[in-house]
């Protein structure tokens, strides 16, 4: 096992450039906006010891890349650069599903440098298309199992009466039809599932694909196992060439936040009307801060309901006030020129009387001095 996990770490894709990792990736790199997701090695359903230290690979870590892309918006599409004799059933299938799926949401897509046989076909045949390099190995679409013989010497086992197919002998003619039975029952699955995701037919699919066999490059690509022959940088440069702008290359309007992102533009209209209300708290508070005891009530109550700044609050109070001091003084010039006038002759009152009989004079006459 070792060793095909050796090869197949010699047989990675040639990258001009590597990518960046984005934080809390597992393999996955960023390049111009397209995620790179390597499925590299002996493909198992978990991270162990093989995918930590000989380059194999977990579907588990691959799902992780796969939602995480997905969400990043500075991904504008996913390439699966596969390069895997296969590996194990358990788990392949909800993996391809994951994939399958993720094709509503944004270009997935499949390049096959080196070998793409068996579990790792399975998984790339759910990407949108599949690439592949002319000296690529393709297919092995089916399901092998290796089970040692239940009998070995020393052993005794015990198998409960209500349960005689319980771990037949896969020696003997009852236990391979049982052990047969599973792997038919899982390929069927595996044919199904290329089937959906290649858009053909069942029969397609054990006609042209090989029942089994492996295909080179262009014989694989004549038969329908793959879409299209080039490199991965060449992949990389048509995706470039085809897709539409990063979301920062879009114009970020109202419209556009509320259709692509609801809970920030929800978050956005709560923060907008909260600080609203405390303007509006701070405004109202500013101009009666302002009023004086010669301000008119009712203008301080127009100033509010009108949404008045306290600037111009201010301003219309001020002038406010100069009008009725204005008003108070030709108030009083008028009421002394009438006093005046109805002065007549000289007096002999003191000018402390003289002041108050005018006052009174001018109270009877209608006359406001105070």
């Amino acid at each position: 096992m070792i060793s095909v996990v050796e090869r197949q770490r010699e047989n990675q894709a040639l990258e001009k450039v590597q990518g960046q990792r984005p934080l809390g990736s597992e393999k996955a790199t960023i390049r111009d906006g397209i995620a790179i997701i390597p499925v590299r090695g002996p493909l198992f359903k978990r991270a162990n010891l093989m995918t930590t230290h000989y380059g194999a690979t977990s579907y588990e870590s691959v799902l992780k890349d796969l939602y995480q892309m997905l969400e990043s918006p500075l991904v504008k599409a996913i390439v699966l650069d596969i390069d895997s004799p296969g590996g194990e059933a358990n788990g392949c299938s909800e993996l391809a599903d994951a994939i399958f799926s993720a094709r509503t949401k944004k270009r997935v897509v499949a390049y096959i440098g080196g070998t793409g046989a068996s579990a790792a076909y399975w998984v790339a045949s759910a990407c949108e298309k599949i690439h592949a390099s002319d000296c690529a190995i393709i297919g092995s679409i089916g399901v092998q199992s290796v089970v040692p013989p239940s009998a070995k010497n020393g052993e005794l086992r015990f198998i409960s009466s209500q349960s005689p197919n319980k771990n037949l002998d896969p020696s003997t003619e009852e236990g391979a039809k049982g052990v047969q039975s599973v792997v038919d029952a899982l390929a069927e699955i595996f044919v199904g599932k290329v089937s959906l995701y290649r858009g053909i037919s069942r029969e397609r699919v054990l006609e042209q694909y090989g029942q089994g066999s492996v295909f080179v490059g262009h014989e694989a690509q004549s038969r329908g196992l793959i879409d299209f022959i080039s490199n991965l940088e060449d992949l990389l440069m048509t995706i470039q060439s085809e897709e539409k702008p990063l979301i920062e290359d879009q114009p970020i309007t109202v419209d556009f936040i509320k259709k692509n992102h609801p809970d920030l533009a929800a978050y956005f209209e709560e923060a907008g009307r909260a600080s609203g209300r405390q303007e509006e708290r701070e405004r109202v508070a500013g101009i009666h801060r302002l009023a004086t005891a010669g301000v008119n009530p009712s203008l301080i109550q127009q100033l509010v309901a009108d949404g008045s700044t306290v600037e111009n609050a201010a301003i219309t109070m001020l002038q406010d006030i100069n009008k009725t001091r204005t008003s108070l003084v030709s108030g009083f010039t008028a009421a002394e020129e009438k006093i005046k006038g109805l002065s007549s002759g000289p007096t002999t009152m003191s000018p402390e009387d003289e002041l108050d009989a005018d006052l009174r004079l001018a109270a009877a006459h209608g006359i406001k001095t105070r």
